[in-house]
């Protein structure tokens, strides 16, 4: 395998795109960006686009802008009573999310002084996130703020000590009033039947998964999977609503949707929970691993041979579809190296995967489940992908936002790496959906190409 830092300008799609689906994956946040007008456009106008078969995801009314003019500072406090205003028009606010960079620090506003001020007036959490990368971290990946989301989700959800008990986060209980009724909503009556066995048994650490903003749907079918598999899952980080998170402390099993969460891992090591190291649960041969390791790191060791085969074994047809196709990961979601390994297992010839930013460490297990004959890029530039797409001729480019249309455009069949992660990756019923989409392209395409007799 070589791997390549190019050091280059990634084509990735800002943080802040992720707005709007934040808002919308957590019912109960305000979520409010704070900066200037430019930044409040980009918000607006980087919704997901309609693609066939889904509606485009609609703006959210839980969206606030404040805009600041960079030739008149507001007063200390200003903007704190902004938030409070904000908030007072929507009933039900369990948490505010505050949005915040580098030019709200340029034009002179304390964001963490504002937010601290909100807190007490509203008597809920206030958070204050900053959509960049992490400090230290080379490059920008689109789900930054996720994980900055993440991490604070994480430091509101209930502390559990290592007993059976568990006790509120600082405040936090008391602010978000939690009830007897949090185990509601999406994934309340599942992860209850998987709470405790037939017998009311507590044995077994409880488990949390951590991420998957963009599919709720595939976490709860993979919660699904490690409840089969024994394992007694307690909740998902995010949940329905700040009501509904999990303990998270000693004694917690952590499972980890994104290898790039590197805030929300570290919020949740810091509570002493254990954070298991394994693959991405991407792909049938990933989610097999990742239910036996967080099944053993729980407790209950479980095998899942027998049923990584039924699932290859039923997805055969799919798999003779991609067998042989060359692909091209040139994306920016953080998700490519598990996508690329998982198509590789399929039977798909896998001819680079670019990422705006690589982990060595972290990515180690995905490495090497990738095999050594694929080329990654690091910090690619997208000068040079465009010129390895145009030499390689692939036959799909999974491709970031900036370069599907000039790929297109140039005649390359393209797949953007957020169409494939709305579709709900993880899980078996991940990877048969991923298989779907692709089978479906080369299918569309051939049928294209037959029409026009070429």
């Amino acid at each position: 395998m070589t791997v390549l830092n190019e050091s280059g300008i990634s084509d990735v799609l800002p943080p802040l795109h992720a707005v709007n689906g934040l808002a919308n994956r957590m019912p109960g946040a305000l979520v409010l960006l704070l900066g200037l007008r430019s930044e409040a456009f980009v918000a607006q106008s980087l919704v997901y686009p309609a693609q066939a078969g889904y509606l485009p995801q609609p703006r959210s009314p839980r969206v606030v802008y404040l805009v600041l003019d960079p030739e008149e500072p507001p007063e200390g406090g200003y903007i704190a009573s902004r938030i409070v205003e904000a908030a007072a028009g929507f009933r039900g606010l369990e948490a505010v999310f505050v949005v915040s960079g580098w030019s709200a620090r340029a034009v002179g506003v304390d964001a963490a002084f504002e937010a601290r001020i909100a807190e007490r007036r509203l008597e809920i959490p206030v958070a204050l996130l900053d959509p960049h990368g992490p400090e230290g971290a080379p490059g920008v990946l689109s789900t930054d703020l996720e994980d900055r989301i993440s991490a604070s989700l994480v430091r509101f959800a209930p502390e559990r000590t290592s007993g059976l008990f568990a006790v509120a986060a600082p405040e936090e209980s008391r602010k978000s009033g939690r009830s007897e009724k949090r185990r509601g909503g999406l994934f309340g009556g599942l992860l209850e039947r998987n709470r405790r066995d037939p017998d009311g048994d507590l044995r077994g650490s409880p488990v949390v998964l951590l991420g998957g903003f963009g599919s709720p749907f595939s976490a709860r079918e993979l919660a699904a999977e490690l409840g089969r598999a024994g394992v007694r899952v307690a909740g998902t980080v995010p949940a329905d609503g700040v009501g509904e998170l999990p303990e998270i402390g000693e004694g917690t099993v952590v499972g980890l949707l994104d290898a790039n969460l590197p805030e929300a891992r570290r919020a949740a090591e810091e509570r002493g929970a254990e954070v298991v190291e394994t693959l991405v649960p991407v792909g049938v041969d990933g989610t097999a691993r990742f239910v036996q390791d967080v099944s053993a790191a729980a407790g209950p060791a479980s095998s899942e041979v027998g049923k990584a085969r039924n699932v290859w074994h039923n997805l055969q047809h799919l798999r003779n579809r991609v067998r042989g196709k060359r692909v091209f990961f040139a994306g920016d979601t953080g998700l490519e190296l598990p996508l690329a390994r998982f198509l590789a297992d399929a039977g798909a010839v896998v001819l680079e995967v670019g990422m705006p930013r690589f982990d060595r460490r972290r990515l180690s297990e995905e490495l090497q489940a990738l095999g050594p004959d694929v080329d990654v890029v690091a910090a690619p530039d997208w000068r040079g992908q465009m010129e390895r797409v145009e030499k390689k001729r692939p036959d799909l480019v999974v491709a970031s936002a900036g370069l599907y249309g000039p790929l297109v455009a140039r005649g390359h069949l393209c797949r953007t790496s957020s169409e494939l992660t709305r579709l709900g990756v993880h899980g078996y019923e991940g990877a048969r959906r991923v298989l779907e989409t692709i089978s479906r392209t080369f299918e569309r395409a051939e049928e294209l190409d037959s029409s026009l007799n070429i």
